[in-house]
C-alpha cells in the first residue's frame, strides 16, 4: 500500500452493500458484526490488509469498528492532507493507520475534513492530537467521529417549530369557531376544516316569519342525517357522487296552524368553497328539474343579497290534498344552505322564506369564508331551464286528476299535428316561420284520461317580431270567428293573457276551447292557446273532453310558461 496521504474522506459508515463474510480484493474476508460479540473471533491487522485468524495473539492492534477496508487506495490523486507524524528517532512513520478504511471512489460523499476547526470549541484542528495525547483513553486525532443525532439537523427544528406553530393556531381558531388567519388563500383539507356549529341553524324565533301569527316550535335537530331520510329538502336529489358534506345539521319545525304549516331547515359545509359551488350547481339544477312525482313547479323568484348565490322555486305536491312548498337555496363560501317551507292552503311567499333564512345565513357567514348577507331582494322569475331549453318540462303541466297521473315528454321533431281544423292555416307548411317544431307531451296512470290524451306544443320562429306577432294574430282571429265559417265548430272560452319571459321580454296571447262535431254523436273537444314573445309563436293543443278538460286558469298558465320557455330558447 502506498504510504502517501489520500485526499479521500474516512468512511464513518459501512456500506450496506457489503455483506458480512465478503471478501476483500486480496481475498481477505471482512470484519462482520458477529465479531463484536466474539472476542476470540476478532480479526487483526496482517500487514496492509485484514485476515481472520483465531491463532493471532489478541495483543495485537484492535480494529476499528465499523469501519471497512479498502485495498485499492491508489485510484486517487494523492494530496497532502495530513503532516506525516514522527517516531522518537525523528524519522517519518511509513505506516499509514488509517489506509485499511478508505473507500472505494464514488462510493458515498465525501466528509468534512476532521481537520477543519471543532464546532463545539474554538480549538484549532491542529492542537487537537497533543490534547488527545494527554488525554488517556481519547480516541486518535486521526479518527473520524460522526455525530448521527437526528437533533444536531438545523432543518429538524425548523420543521418541529412550524408543526407546533400549526397546531396551535388551529387550536385557537376551533375554540374561537373562527378560520386559522393566514397570510395566503390556502385551500383547506377536510382534517383542517372547521365543523359547522349547532347555531348555523334557524331558532324557532326566526322560523316565525314565515307566519309571524302562528305559533312555532323545533321538533327535532340531527347532526346525523340519513341516507333514507324521510325528511329531505323537495326536488333536492342527493346523488351518490356528490361529495359527502363535512359537517351536516338539520331541524324541522312545526306551526299551530289548521293548514300543516311546516318548515325544514338543512345545513351543509363542505371542505373548500370549490367544493360547496359544484354541489350547489348539481343541487340547483335538480331544483329547477323538480321532476319527482307529483310536483309542479307553481312559481320562482330571483334572490339577491342572500349570500353569494341563491335560487327559489315554489311547487304544489298534487296528492289527494295539495300542499304547496316553498324551497330557497343559498350558497355562503363552503356551505350550503336550504329551507323547506309548506302549508296545505297556500304557498308561502318566497320573500318571507328568504328573510326567515337571513339570520342563519349571516351567523356563519364569517366560518364559513362566504359573502355575508345583506339587504337581501326576492323578485318574481322564470323558473331556471332544464331538460331542453325552450320547451316546457313534464313538472310545468298540471294533473288533472287528485293523486293520477304522470306526464312524459317526446323529444322535438317536425310539426304534424293537424290542427282544431279552425286554424286557417296548414301547421306543418304554412309561410313565414323560418323554423317550426313540434313535442309531444303524454299523461299516464289515470284512470279518468281518454286514450292518447296529451298536450301538443308547436313553436314557430321568425326573423323579426313583426313576423311572428302577424302569423299570432292570424291563427287567434281565425280561431275566434271559426264557428262562423265552420257550422260543424263551436268556440267558447275565450280569454286573454300576458306575461313577462327571460330578460324581461313581454307575452301576450289568448286561449280558446273548441268544439268540433264528429259526427255520430261524437264530439272532439280542444283547448288550445297561441301566444307571442319577442320572434317567437308558441301553439298549445290539448285533446281533451267535455269532461276532462284543464280548468281555465290552469290553461292560461300553461299557456303562459310554455312562452316563458320559449325565451329560454338556445
Amino acid at each position: 500500500m502506498s504510504e502517501e496521504p489520500t485526499r479521500r474522506p474516512r468512511r464513518g459508515i459501512p456500506d450496506d452493500s457489503i455483506q458480512p463474510g465478503a471478501e476483500t480484493a486480496d481475498g481477505s474476508a471482512l470484519r462482520t458484526a458477529a465479531a463484536e460479540h466474539h472476542p476470540d473471533d476478532t480479526p487483526a491487522p496482517a500487514g496492509q490488509g485484514w485476515s481472520r485468524s483465531s491463532g493471532e495473539s489478541a495483543d495485537g492492534p484492535a480494529p476499528r469498528r465499523g469501519l471497512i477496508p479498502d485495498d485499492d487506495p491508489a485510484t486517487d490523486t494523492p494530496e497532502q492532507d495530513t503532516e506525516p507524524e514522527s517516531s522518537e528517532d525523528g524519522k517519518s512513520s511509513t505506516a499509514d493507520p488509517d489506509a485499511a478504511f478508505r473507500p472505494p471512489a464514488g462510493k458515498i460523499p465525501r466528509a468534512r475534513s476532521h481537520r477543519t476547526g471543532n464546532r463545539r470549541t474554538a480549538t484549532p484542528a491542529a492542537d487537537r492530537p497533543h490534547r488527545a495525547a494527554e488525554e488517556p483513553g481519547s480516541a486518535s486525532p486521526d479518527e473520524l467521529v460522526v455525530d448521527r443525532s437526528p437533533l444536531r439537523r438545523p432543518w429538524v427544528w425548523a420543521v418541529i417549530a412550524v408543526l407546533v406553530v400549526a397546531i396551535v393556531v388551529v387550536a385557537v381558531s376551533r375554540l374561537n369557531h373562527q378560520s386559522p388567519i393566514t397570510g395566503a388563500s390556502v385551500t383547506p383539507t377536510p382534517s383542517s376544516v372547521t365543523p359547522l356549529p349547532q347555531d348555523s341553524l334557524m331558532s324557532a324565533a326566526e322560523v316565525s316569519r314565515l307566519d309571524t301569527k302562528a305559533s312555532w316550535k323545533v321538533d327535532d335537530t340531527l347532526s346525523t342525517i340519513p341516507a333514507d331520510s324521510t325528511q329531505t329538502i323537495s326536488c333536492i336529489v342527493r346523488d351518490a357522487d356528490q361529495p359527502t358534506p363535512q359537517s351536516s345539521w338539520q331541524r324541522s319545525f312545526t306551526a299551530s296552524t289548521k293548514t300543516a304549516t311546516a318548515a325544514l331547515h338543512r345545513v351543509d359545509g363542505y371542505a373548500d368553497e370549490a367544493t360547496a359551488k359544484s354541489v350547489y350547481t348539481q343541487q340547483a339544477a335538480s331544483l329547477a328539474a323538480c321532476d319527482s312525482v307529483p310536483s309542479l313547479i307553481v312559481s320562482a323568484s330571483s334572490v339577491k343579497g342572500l349570500g353569494d348565490e341563491a335560487t327559489s322555486l315554489t311547487v304544489a305536491f298534487q296528492g289527494t290534498t295539495i300542499q304547496y312548498r316553498t324551497i330557497v337555496l343559498t350558497r355562503i363560501g363552503r356551505e350550503i344552505q336550504a329551507i323547506d317551507a309548506s302549508d296545505n292552503h297556500t304557498p308561502i311567499d318566497a320573500t318571507a322564506a328568504a328573510s326567515a333564512i337571513t339570520a342563519a345565513a349571516s351567523r356563519g357567514c364569517r366560518l364559513a369564508g362566504g359573502t355575508c348577507p345583506g339587504k337581501v331582494t326576492v323578485s318574481a322569475s322564470v323558473p331556471p331551464t332544464s331538460d331542453l331549453p325552450g320547451w316546457l318540462i313534464t313538472s310545468d303541466l298540471p294533473r288533472l286528476t287528485p293523486d293520477q297521473g304522470e306526464w312524459q315528454a317526446a323529444a322535438p321533431a317536425g310539426v304534424s299535428s293537424k290542427g282544431t281544423q279552425c286554424e286557417g292555416v296548414t301547421l306543418a307548411s304554412a309561410s313565414g316561420p323560418r323554423e317550426r317544431q313540434q313535442r309531444t307531451y303524454l299523461l299516464y296512470k289515470d284512470s279518468s284520461a281518454p286514450q292518447g290524451f296529451g298536450v301538443d306544443s308547436l313553436r314557430f320562429g321568425f326573423g323579426d317580431a313583426a313576423g311572428a306577432a302577424a302569423f299570432a294574430k292570424k291563427i287567434g282571429d281565425s280561431i275566434a270567428s271559426c264557428s262562423k265559417s265552420l257550422t260543424t265548430a263551436k268556440v267558447s272560452d275565450a280569454k286573454s293573457f300576458t306575461g313577462v319571459g327571460e330578460k324581461g321580454a313581454k307575452i301576450s296571447g289568448r286561449s280558446f276551447l273548441v268544439t268540433q262535431d264528429a259526427g255520430s254523436g261524437n264530439k272532439a273537444v280542444f283547448q288550445v292557446s297561441v301566444s307571442t314573445v319577442g320572434s317567437s309563436v308558441t301553439y298549445l293543443l290539448a285533446n281533451v273532453t267535455t269532461s276532462y278538460r284543464f280548468t281555465d286558469d290552469a290553461w292560461s298558465q300553461l299557456a303562459v310558461r310554455a312562452a316563458e320557455r320559449a325565451t329560454q330558447a338556445r
